[in-house]
């Protein structure tokens, strides 16, 4: 099985159909729909022409980065159907670059949550300047981030397909996001109580300490 066809941003995704009757001949007025279903779980209607000699044409105009699933279905004359599957990329033109310099704090938090695929980022540098403006720091923003990813099935099949090494267990993915989101949160308030000076020990109470000589 060949692997499907990548298209960027913007492109046109064309499947060319050809329907013929049982004795082979091109079927000319059949009616045929198509629908792409985009990795969000979102659908749109392709755009059908008759080409002729029994060819129907569907286009899809790629608005998002992904796998996309596309059904074809005949009725009339003749009933029949077809499916496949196609890749988006992201446009390197059309798409606004990702930041991945790591001395700024955008570039950082990329590379606490491994957002480093220029072709299909998760987010954009502004939905993650929007987690550190809630957040207030990189590794409380990485928390979130990851504790979002968890949330969205979309995400964590993104990140399963771009993310080497990490298991095809959707709810596995989930859980070890948590836990490193939980780490992170542990590391960043760590580092806000040393900053602070803050510290606690703990001693023994002796109840005569007062009465004892010295």
């Amino acid at each position: 099985m060949s692997a499907p066809r990548t298209y960027w941003i913007g492109q046109q995704f064309v499947a060319e159909w050809t329907l013929r009757d049982i004795n082979g001949a091109p079927v000319a007025d059949a009616t045929v729909n198509g629908q792409v279903v985009r990795p969000d779980a979102t659908t749109a209607a392709m755009t059908i022409t008759n080409a002729g000699s029994g060819i129907y044409r569907a286009v899809h105009v790629a608005t998002m980065t992904g796998t996309h699933a596309y059904s074809l279905t005949a009725t009339g004359s003749l009933a029949d159907a077809a499916q496949g599957v196609f890749v988006v990329a992201r446009n390197q033109v059309a798409a606004p670059p990702i930041t991945l310099d790591p001395t700024t704090q955008v570039g950082q938090l990329r590379l606490l949550i491994t957002d480093v695929d220029e072709a299909s980022p998760l987010f954009t540098d502004a939905q993650l300047s929007a987690f550190l403006a809630m957040e207030g720091s990189v590794k409380l923003a990485a928390a979130t981030a990851l504790e979002t990813i968890a949330r969205s099935e979309v995400l964590i099949s993104k990140k399963i397909r771009t993310s080497d090494g990490l298991s095809t267990d959707g709810p596995a993915v989930a859980k070890e996001l948590r836990e490193s989101a939980k780490e992170l949160r542990e590391q960043a308030a760590a580092e806000s109580d040393a900053a602070d000076g803050f510290g606690m020990e703990v001693v023994d109470f002796d109840p005569l300490a007062a009465y004892r000589e010295w």
